[in-house]
């Protein structure tokens, strides 16, 4: 009877080896499509940030060229010759506007700013007056917009001196 049970205990040892074994060489093989499988995440994951910034791009480009209409609508609104069409333009030019903001574009901030090269373009410079200070934003002659952080067009102004 005891033979039996250490018999028993022989088999059941001989069979863990064999079976420990069996999953290090499964460990084996399977550890290198578990590399694999690793390696098509982090691809994915690239491939997507890829594609984000990609979309950015092209939001930012196609938004860029809108604001080029909006500069017309502002100077047709200016030049307008009598008050109900320089209404109308006002009306068309805000809700294009108002468009804009909802597709995450912000006007960036110009006039009694001081001047920003990373968000500004100084097209000219002319003395300050009463009460101006020096270096800063005093007139405005193309309006700069972002997007989020990312700056879509920079405002063209003049700068105090």
């Amino acid at each position: 009877c005891l033979a039996g049970v250490f018999g028993s205990i022989a088999a059941f040892r001989q069979g863990r080896r064999q079976a420990s074994a069996g999953s290090a060489r499964a460990w084996r093989v399977a550890r290198p499509a578990e590399d694999s499988m690793g390696d098509l995440f982090t691809k994915y994951y690239r491939l997507q940030e890829v594609n984000r910034q990609l979309e950015a791009d092209t939001k930012a480009a196609v938004l860029g060229d809108m604001l080029e209409m909006l500069d017309d609508l502002e100077r047709a609104a200016q030049q307008a010759d009598t008050p109900s069409a320089k209404g109308a333009l006002r009306v068309l030019v805000d809700k294009f506007e108002a468009k804009l903001r909802g597709l995450g574009l912000e006007r960036v901030e110009t006039v009694g700013q001081p001047f920003a090269p990373q968000v500004h373009e100084a097209a000219a410079r002319k003395p300050c007056e009463p009460g101006g200070e020096s270096g800063a934003v005093c007139e405005e002659y193309r309006s700069g917009w972002k997007m989020g952080d990312r700056l879509v067009r920079a405002a063209v102004v003049v700068v105090c001196e």
